[in-house]
This record gives C-alpha cells, structure tokens and sequence, in this order.
C-alpha cells in the first residue's frame, strides 16, 4: 500500500465525486463500469480509502480520464547540464506504481513522458531525452524517440534515499540493468543485491522486487524492460 497523506486521499475523493455528479452519473451506475463495489466509491469519495493505482485507472477509465486528473499537479524543469532540457511534470505515482500503471494504459504510456526526440532520426541526444520525474526522487529518461511496443529502453536516476516503492511489486516480462554510477540496493524475492558502478543484473520482472538508494550519492543506471503480452 503506498504511503499517502490523508489529504491526498480526501483530495482524490473530492475530484472523483465532482466530475462523476458533473457526468450526472451514480455510484452504482460507475461502480458496474469501473469493476468495484459502490461502497468502496463511497469510502473513496469520503476519503475513508485510498485506492490502490489498478482500481484508479480503471475508475478513470470509466469517467473517460486520465489517471493523473486524480493528482496534484507539480511541475518542475530538469535541465541537464550544457543542454537546454524538456519540461518534466513530477508524478504522484512512485516507479513501481507507475509500472502498474503502464500495464493497465498501455496505450496512453508515451504521454507520460514530457518531451519528446526531434525529428525522425534515430539518434536521441542526451539533452532531449522524453523524461518523467516519479514521486521520491526517481527519474526515467527514455532513451528511444518513441515509446517501443513491449520493450522500454531507459536511464533512470535515483537520488540519495530514493527507493521504487514502498512495498515490493511484481509484474509479466524480464528486466536487464546495469548500474552507471553511484550504488542501488535490489530486493529481489528474499535476497538483497548490491550493485556498484559496472554491476549488471538480469532478473524476471514476476519474481517481487524493489530498487532502492541507499547510499548518499545520486544512482543513474541503463534500464531495459521486455514484456510479455498476454
């Protein structure tokens, strides 16, 4: 369960009521599409339940928007140094949450990421990189022009005390990293891995599994993501 503030949750509750009743539609009418129980929309829209990121995307889908209506907008800039960098929203959403979110709104991932690569070539220069900052101090860079159907190919940063999540999460595909600098800590079933400036690891994304910086300097790696299609 991630770790959310109350008032992030009465914040959710208020915004799905508002643009359900602006939808003229009841809870139980949304409850049938969405695939939840009316009571548990009562408690979300009380604030009495945080829900978890699969039953937000698909109450989202259901309401016809995106899942990011349901949380604070931050926006912050990421400059890389001597380049002039793409506008970055700050999600809500931690890495592990954003992964589950991919899986159920496939369709609508590449628009997670702000910027995008210029022109058709298949270059993507290190100042143009599509980025999205996550919630505790992780990053991905994705380093295609364009998102790749079953496959993401990404850099992602995490800096000191960053971790993907609150709580292992597991998912379909297998994940290949290797570190490029600074130290990042894999809970990989009921091991722990460290992995220092060189290290590769190969794991299948099904077996539970967080990242985390433990150390006080920032961790970048080169991150690639296979998955399988059901």
């Amino acid at each position: 369960m991630p770790d959310i503030d109350p008032q992030h949750a009465r914040l959710i509750g208020e915004k799905l009521r508002t643009i359900r009743q602006e939808q003229q539609m009841s809870l139980r009418e949304l409850a049938t599409r969405a695939e939840v129980s009316a009571s548990m929309l009562s408690q979300i829209e009380t604030g009495k339940v945080f829900p978890s990121v699969r039953s937000l995307y698909t109450i989202a889908n259901a309401l016809g928007v995106t899942v990011d209506y349901f949380f604070p907008e931050h926006v912050s800039e990421r400059v890389p140094a001597g380049g002039n960098g793409a506008a970055s929203g700050t999600h809500a959403l931690t890495a592990s949450e954003m992964r589950d979110a991919q899986l159920n709104d496939a369709e609508n991932v590449d628009l997670r990421f702000s910027g995008r690569a210029q022109g058709t070539s298949p270059i993507v220069p290190s100042t143009g990189r599509p980025t999205i900052e996550l919630n505790g101090g992780v990053a991905w860079a994705r380093l295609t022009a364009l998102a790749e159907k079953d496959a993401e190919f990404l850099e992602i940063t995490y800096a000191p005390g960053a971790a993907s999540g609150v709580n292992m999460s597991h998912h379909e595909g297998r994940e290949f990293g290797l570190v490029l600098e600074g130290e990042l800590v894999i809970e990989l079933g009921f091991e722990s891995y460290v992995l220092h400036k060189g290290d590769s690891i190969i794991f299948e994304s099904t077996t539970p599994h967080r990242l985390l910086n433990k150390s006080p300097e920032p961790m970048r790696a080169v991150w690639v993501v296979l998955s399988r299609p059901g």
